[in-house]
């Protein structure tokens, strides 16, 4: 298994900033996992996917309106 990533590194490989990833956290868009009360992990491949289905979307969205 692959390390797991913080908010900090989703929020570097993501090029946002780290509230960015809270929001998405709070409003249950992201894949993540909670580490005890507190902390946050992603899974660098679970991210990967969303951050690709989340493009396919948006080309379809955009390829329809055309």
């Amino acid at each position: 298994m692959s390390s797991l990533w913080t908010v900090e590194e989703v929020a570097e490989f993501l090029n946002v900033r780290p509230l960015r990833i809270y929001e998405l956290v709070y409003a249950r868009e992201i894949p993540f996992t909670k580490i005890g009360r507190r902390q946050l992990r992603f899974d660098p491949a679970a991210i990967r996917q969303w951050l690709d289905a989340r493009t396919t979307q948006a080309q379809v969205q955009a390829n329809q309106e055309r």
